[in-house]
């Protein structure tokens, strides 16, 4: 994908993408064994998943394993707070019950720390920061790209 600010530049482009949703195919599986070939995708995208699939070690290896050579991995994900702080002990209180009413949501994962240590051959840039948007018990978070 290319973007250009300029409407003349704009122009130039053959922007002939056909999103339709009739040319992609939905299906349905979990994290932790996705259903997908080996080396079969460019990029996988995770929006406020990690903190609720069961096994996430496991979930991050199956997406090393789908990424073809070259593939990035994009991810925005909500994250524990702050060991020691007041905030923290608030997670640390709720999360059982964020656990039951969000879906195995856990408020008090560090999800930085699990894709840091997963091995992308081609590295991981984490950044972090708090999404004031975002329900306050679910801050901070982390966001950027690893690369197989």
């Amino acid at each position: 994908m290319r973007i250009h600010y300029s409407k003349k530049k704009l122009d130039e482009c053959d922007l002939n993408y056909d999103l339709k949703p009739e040319n992609f195919r939905f299906m349905q599986g979990v994290g932790e064994a996705i259903p997908l070939d080996d080396n079969s995708v460019d990029a996988v995208i995770s929006t406020l998943v990690l903190c609720s699939v069961p096994d996430v070690k496991q979930t991050l290896q199956e997406i090393k394993r789908v990424l073809k050579l070259g593939g990035i991995f994009l991810f925005i994900e909500h994250v524990a707070a702050e060991d020691g702080t007041f905030f923290r002990h608030v997670q640390n209180v709720l999360d059982p019950l964020q656990q039951v009413v969000a879906d195995g949501c856990h408020l008090t994962r560090n999800i930085g720390l699990y894709i840091a240590g997963a091995g992308f051959s081609g590295g991981a840039e984490i950044n972090t920061a708090a999404m004031y948007s975002f329900p306050w018990i679910i801050r901070p978070h982390v966001y950027g790209v690893a690369y197989k």
